[in-house]
């Protein structure tokens, strides 16, 4: 019986010292518990060789406690030292995804303690526990990653330096013979001229003459541009918002409020975000509808590797909006611009909803991104002060098949965006047929309709725009919010007007400083 008590005090003991280090910082007690039950528990002291180069071996280490040091071998058995480990890193990982032989060795420097992990026997354990071990397994990887890329970046700087200096620098002579050489000083180096910060070229105007030919008129069934848009397409992200967020990718975040503000002037990056932290991951029991929630249900280093996982992948501007520049800035800006506006409409009116406005206005418009990539002939059009007869969902449905309202509802669906921001996308233009979240639609439609008053639409024309006084979004606010009923609607625009006429560099602008 003593025995036994003293077992669990050590079996308690080892839990609370796992407890104490980064890796499980995450894991209850229970899990620490499983974890302990399918690995083992190694005291190793200095001088220990643990991972022998050239083998094969199917094991995965954590450090508990303690110093390790990873090296290779050369000629003659001459050891090279790579780096050095401390607690709460792991080494020999690869044997996790790989049979492929050790390509280092790791020897103690430091008495350590070491959690010896075989994958086999990892994977009898709960899916829980795999689940949450892989999540900081992959964390890991990323920021070595990360962590990789900086030195190679910083490598192949001081390489080009190098090179550079070689070249402006001709290789001294020997001195003739006979002839002693004089000892002499090197002139100082000439100062070199401070470049200007470059300021990227303004864009140019469109010429007409520019813009490839429009798109044939299009019968195609809806249920193949249904499968098309929820193919897993690689949709563009702000290349301004992506060169901002990577100095918030590296390390400990020290402004969140500021990443998340940065994460919010993307759709794309924005509904990554909001995807993961509502997967089965995370177990949650409410929905997450704002990026701010998303950071405090998945944990800062896990935005970060959605962010940074998004950002890494190439996305040539060419095959954005046929190339055209001009369009792509017009639909980020206006995608912020009613997120904002519908906020001040939302603080104005004093409407408690509890869905994120700001993030329903950024992606109302987000099928135009999938539709562009089924027809990319068809937005360069809009550059063209005459292409739009009707309006841009009636154009949209002739030259491609559907309109963007569509087409954002069923890319949506596949992100796995919740239902309010869904209905919002597929009822932004015709509000009056919305059966759910009405109050939400309303408020879009109506900031929608605001920021176009503005001038702020892709290219030169989206088709005529009825007035703001006769939008249906009224009615749906005086019979959705009480308060509203009694508001002459016609002195509420005036005035809201000259309140956002007073924020508009603000509210149209993204913040990239």
């Amino acid at each position: 019986m003593k025995q036994k008590q003293e077992s669990n005090a050590a079996f308690d003991q080892q839990v609370n010292f796992l407890k104490k280090i980064s890796f499980f910082q995450d894991f209850d007690d229970h899990e620490l518990k499983q974890l302990l039950a399918v690995s083992r528990w190694l005291k190793v002291p200095a001088g220990t060789l643990i991972i022998k180069e050239d083998t094969l071996e199917k094991v995965f280490y954590i450090l508990v406690k303690g110093t390790v040091m990873v090296f290779i071998t050369v000629e003659q058995g001459q050891t090279i030292e790579l780096t050095r480990l401390t607690t709460g890193d792991t080494f020999g990982e690869m044997a996790l995804v790989s049979e492929t032989r050790r390509t280092a060795g790791v020897k103690t420097t430091s008495e350590s303690y070491i959690l010896m992990v075989e994958p086999d026997i990892l994977n009898q354990a709960s899916v829980f526990l795999q689940l949450k071990f892989y999540r900081r397994f992959c964390e890991i990887l990323v920021t070595r990653l990360i962590a990789a890329n900086k030195r190679m970046g910083d490598l192949s700087a001081q390489a080009a330096e190098s090179s550079a200096s070689s070249q402006a620098s001709p290789r001294p002579q020997p001195p003739p013979q006979g002839v002693q050489q004089k000892q002499a000083t090197a002139p100082p180096p000439r100062p070199q001229p401070v470049q200007p910060p470059q300021v990227p070229p303004p864009k140019r105007e469109v010429n007409i003459s520019d813009l490839p030919p429009a798109p044939k008129l299009m019968a195609v069934a809806k249920e193949k541009i249904k499968r098309r848009i929820q193919s897993n397409l690689e949709l563009a992200v702000n290349p301004s918002v992506s060169a901002r967020l990577s100095s918030f990718l590296v390390g400990d975040c020290e402004d969140t409020r500021k990443f998340a503000e940065l994460i919010s002037c993307d759709p794309i990056l924005a509904a990554k975000v909001i995807l993961q932290a509502n997967s089965s991951f995370y177990r949650r029991t409410t929905t997450v509808n704002s990026v701010p929630h998303a950071m405090v249900t998945m944990g800062i280093k896990n935005v970060q590797e959605v962010i940074a996982k998004e950002t890494m992948k190439v996305f040539r501007e060419e095959e954005l909006f046929g190339g055209f520049g001009q369009l792509a800035d017009n639909f980020w800006q206006h995608s912020v611009a009613v997120g904002r506006v519908a906020e001040l409409l939302q603080n104005t009116i004093r409407i408690n909803i509890s869905e994120d406005v700001y993030l329903a206005g950024l992606f109302h418009d987000l099928g135009k991104l999938a539709l562009d990539r089924q027809q990319p002939l068809f937005y360069p059009q809009l550059l063209r002060p005459d292409f739009i007869e009707k309006d841009i969902c009636a154009a949209e449905q002739e030259y491609i098949g559907i309109d963007h309202a569509q087409a954002g509802c069923w890319l949506g669906e596949k992100m796995g965006l919740p239902k309010p921001y869904l209905d919002v996308m597929l009822m932004h233009h015709t509000p009056e047929k919305a059966r759910e979240n009405v109050l939400l639609t309303g408020l879009i439609h109506l900031a929608d309709l605001f920021v176009k008053d503005k001038g702020m639409i892709m290219g030169k024309a989206e088709g005529p725009t009825p007035p703001i006084s006769a939008a249906f979004g009224w009615i749906i606010l005086q019979e959705q919010h009480r308060p509203f009923i009694d508001v002459n609607v016609a002195n509420f625009i005036r005035a809201f007007k000259v309140e956002m006429e007073r924020m508009w560099g603000e509210m149209s602008s993204l913040p990239l400083t």
